[in-house]
Parts: C-alpha cells; sequence; structure tokens
C-alpha cells in the first residue's frame, strides 16, 4: 500500500518538466519501487509455501504417532481378548471332556482314576477364570470395539460424533433375545455378516454383525456362559460335592453328550477362530488407513482435493 502511494506521488510529478535532474529521480524510483514490489511478492509467496510444507510435516507427525499408537492399542487388545477367552474355552472343555470320560463303567467314583484327578486339579484354576471372565465380559467386548473396530474404520470419525451412541448388543440383550449358539455361527461371506434377532416377547430387533470383533467376543463370551450354566453336575463332580441326581441325568443323557462334549466344543473353536481372524484383519486396515499417501498429497491444494485419501486422520473439529 506504502508503494503504491509512493508511486502514486511519483506519477504526480509536473509532466512538462523539462528532462534533467527530476526526471532522472523519477525514473530512478519507479525502477527500484518496482523492484521491492517484485521482492514483497515473492516473499509473501515463500512464506505461504513454508507454513504449506510445515503445516504437512506437523500434519504426519500427528498421524505417525496416532498410527503407533493406534497399532499398539489394538496388539494389545487382541492379546487381551484372545487370551482371555482360550484360556477360559480350554479349561471349559477339558473339564467336560474329563466328565464325560469318567461317566461310562461308574469311573467317576474312583478318585484314582485319571479323569477324576485332572477334573479336581483343574477345577479352581476353572472356577477362578470363570469369576473373572464373568466379571470382565463386557470390558473385553468394549476394548474390542475401541481399539479393533472402531480405528480401523475409515468413516469413524469422532469429530463427527457429538452425541454418544450405544451399541444395543451386549451379553443382556444377547440373552433377551435367545441368541442361539448352534445356529448362528460366524460368518464373513457376503450377504451372511448380519444376523437379524427379535424379541418374542416385545418384537425388539438387532442385529449382529461378524465383521465386528466386538460382536465375535460377546458371541463367545455368551455360548461360554450358556455352557457353563448347564455343567452343575460336572462342577459338583469335579468339586467333591453332593451331587444333583436331576442335573445328573440332564448331563449324561445321550443328547447332551454329543451336544457339550463335539458340538458346542467345536462351535467354541471356531468362534475364536473368528474372533482372531477378524480382529487381525482389522489390524491390517489400521495398517493401510496409516500407509504413506505418495507425493501427489504433498501438491498444493491437490491434497485439499482428495480429501481422506491424503487426510485418513482428522485432526480437529471444524
Amino acid at each position: 500500500m506504502i508503494a503504491g502511494l509512493i508511486m502514486s506521488s511519483i506519477e504526480s510529478i509536473d509532466a512538462s518538466a523539462p528532462s534533467g535532474f527530476w526526471q532522472c529521480l523519477k525514473r530512478l524510483l519507479i525502477r527500484e519501487l518496482n523492484y521491492f514490489k517484485g521482492i514483497g511478492i515473492a516473499g509473501l509467496l515463500g512464506t505461504l509455501i513454508i507454513a504449506y510444507f510445515q503445516n504437512i510435516s506437523a500434519y504426519e507427525d500427528k498421524v505417525a504417532t496416532q498410527a503407533k499408537d493406534d497399532m499398539a492399542a489394538a496388539a494389545q487388545a487382541f492379546t487381551e481378548a484372545s487370551t482371555a477367552l482360550s484360556t477360559a474355552l480350554s479349561l471349559q472343555q477339558r473339564l467336560i471332556g474329563n466328565f464325560y470320560d469318567a461317566v461310562p463303567n461308574d469311573i467317576y467314583k474312583d478318585d484314582n482314576a485319571y479323569p477324576t484327578k485332572s477334573a479336581r486339579a483343574l477345577y479352581q484354576d476353572y472356577m477362578a477364570t470363570y469369576a473373572s471372565f464373568h466379571q470382565n465380559y463386557n470390558l473385553l467386548a468394549q476394548k474390542a470395539e475401541i481399539y479393533l473396530d472402531w480405528p480401523s474404520d475409515p468413516t469413524h470419525d469422532a469429530a463427527a460424533n457429538t452425541m454418544p451412541s450405544v451399541d444395543p448388543i451386549n451379553m443382556s440383550t444377547l440373552g433377551e433375545f435367545d441368541f442361539d449358539c448352534e445356529k448362528y455361527m460366524p460368518s464373513f461371506q457376503s450377504g451372511d455378516t448380519r444376523v437379524p434377532l427379535t424379541d418374542s416377547h416385545n418384537g425388539n430387533k438387532v442385529a449382529i454383525d461378524w465383521n465386528s470383533a466386538k460382536h465375535l467376543v460377546l458371541t463367545t463370551q455368551y455360548c461360554f456362559e450358556v455352557t457353563h450354566q448347564h455343567l452343575t453336575a460336572a462342577l459338583q463332580w469335579a468339586s467333591q460335592s453332593n451331587i444333583d441326581p436331576a442335573q445328573w441325568t440332564y448331563l449324561t443323557n445321550s443328547d447332551q453328550v454329543d451336544l457339550f462334549k463335539t458340538i458346542r466344543a467345536t462351535n467354541q473353536v471356531l468362534r475364536l477362530n473368528a474372533f482372531m481372524s477378524r480382529a487381525m484383519s482389522e489390524i491390517e486396515e489400521i495398517l493401510v488407513k496409516y500407509r504413506p499417501n505418495g507425493y501427489v498429497c504433498s501438491v498444493p491444494f491437490a491434497r485439499q482435493l482428495m480429501g481422506k485419501r491424503c487426510t485418513p486422520v482428522q485432526t480437529a473439529v471444524q
């Protein structure tokens, strides 16, 4: 602005003045001011370019930090849930196996028989694991959602979620909607990844999503709990307590032997494998989300035009 005013003043010098000192001074001043105007524009452009690349660098540093944190949290959630599930399922199946091995020929009455000794040795570990597992049902599932499901979803943007959202699927609703552990098995085939459930009492509807690590954890936990509730006779035997005859008759029925020893054991292994497969897939999706985006995203204005391809993380509410 100042340069413009000076230029106007110079231009106002009497054009009719004879050539000489004033004309030479006018030409010199115009030339020098044009030079400094050029420097000013170049300096401004240089400042803008430097600021642009500084902003990119700062953003990339934030993304790198977020990627490292997300990967560490996802790996920890995967390890924690896998360990808890596999430990609980293994102890439960060992107890069931010992029980059914001891039923034929009344081996269960022999304190020195291997199935009896084995069941009694693992009883305390099983009950301690069950108590811990029961206490942390929803916590394990929520961690799977927070550290696996959300970070691996490129459409999930915390900055856009102004209101809390509540997933209707939990241990209580699975019982309320009578989730069938034998009927509903995880599937990643197109068209089979969602299982609609209807409450027979009030008609409410929810859906299990097999692409959710959280839902896989919850359904595995739920079926573990359902099985546990029907093991009364086996637990009484393993703990050397009095055995309820009705519970013994129920658990030793030929149909129940096949259900508990074979069908549910196989199904639970498949559920655990499905969770681990899905969790590992989500960890890979997190890696893809933070994959370096290439040179084109460093080109001024191209970054803004390409959106989330160049900016996978929303760093602030817009």
